[in-house]
Parts: C-alpha cells; sequence; structure tokens
C-alpha cells in the first residue's frame, strides 16, 4: 500500500490507500545468515515477500492485514528486482536476537 495526501491539503497527514492485492505472493522467514547480510543485524522476524512481475510499494500487508485499517502493514526495508520477480524485504517483529 502506498500513501497520499490531496494537494492544497491543510491536514498533511498521509491516508493509506491499497493500491494491489496480489495473492499468490511467497512469503518466506529470513535466517539468521540472510538476515546478517541483508541487514547487518537479526531479527526476531523478517521475511521475504516475493512478487512475479514488477512492483513498488512503500509498506506491505500480509494475509492478517485488515482492509478498512489496513493494519497490521509493515515498512519495506529493501526491494530487489530480478528478471521476472520483486523481491520486498520486511521486518516483522524488530526485536533483535543474539549480540552482546
Amino acid at each position: 500500500n502506498k500513501t497520499s495526501t490531496p494537494a492544497g491539503s491543510l491536514n498533511r497527514k498521509a491516508e493509506p490507500t491499497l493500491l494491489e492485492i496480489i495473492a499468490d505472493a511467497r512469503v518466506n522467514q529470513m535466517g539468521a545468515q540472510r538476515q546478517m547480510t541483508v541487514f547487518g543485524k537479526v531479527y526476531a522476524d523478517a521475511r521475504i515477500v516475493r512478487i512475479m512481475g514488477e512492483h513498488t510499494a512503500d509498506n506491505i500487508g500480509l494475509a492478517n492485514m485488515g482492509l478498512k485499517t489496513f493494519m497490521p502493514n509493515y515498512a519495506i526495508t529493501k526491494t530487489a528486482y530480478h528478471q521476472y520477480r520483486t523481491d520486498f524485504y520486511i521486518i516483522v517483529d524488530k526485536k533483535q536476537v543474539g549480540g552482546d
């Protein structure tokens, strides 16, 4: 989903707007090694959302997202474009794991 604010609006708070529902996205948990490679840190829950085709987004909601509130949704931390697919990297639980 993306955010938008009407031009000339005095209320600058962006309203979330659902742009597209993609039912065939593949969502995979990221292991500790992959998280270190991508983020440089290990989180309690990080995932890769893989979608066929080329897409852009600011946030992603998973199967448990409400269509009226758009919650919960997750900020996209990284986007990777491949020949026929887009990978969005999201952090679901920001609690860091391991380290000192």
